[in-house]
């Protein structure tokens, strides 16, 4: 498996099972068989921020990268993640591509949930929540 590549395995024990079978933003409850159309997984740092190989592959391809959101790239929460980009990086969802350092590694970053909570990932791939105020 390359960098940044999951196997519907590391999806579904990792990803789909942390965020508790539902989108991580609005909670919408999904079904893993709609992968793809229903919901899909979405790199908060992107492919192009720090690349799939050589240095920061392995931010790519952490469970601390992802999240399962619900729609794709253009529709539901990934699509307006997609669309919103600055209000995405303000809540966490993504991680600019000009971020570099630790304080920008996906488990420092903490991201928000449109119920307002916090929450931190692990490269354990468990979610974390926080306090709101940092």
């Amino acid at each position: 498996m390359g960098a940044g590549e999951f196997t519907p395995a590391t999806v579904r024990l990792v990803f789909f099972d942390r965020d508790g079978s539902a989108c991580f933003l609005c909670r919408r409850t999904l079904r893993f068989e709609d992968r793809g159309h229903g919901w899909s997984m979405h790199h908060r740092k992107p492919r192009g921020a720090g690349g799939v190989r050589g240095r920061g592959a392995e931010v790519f391809s952490s469970p601390a990268n992802a999240l399962t959101l619900c729609g794709s790239g253009t529709t539901g929460c990934h699509g307006w993640a997609e669309r919103e980009r600055d209000k995405a990086i303000e809540m966490g969802v993504l991680i600019s591509r000009l971020a570099v350092g630790p304080a920008f590694a996906p488990t420092a970053v903490r991201v928000q949930r449109n119920d307002r909570t916090w929450w931190l990932l692990t490269d354990g791939g468990r979610a974390v929540e926080v306090e709101g105020s940092w």
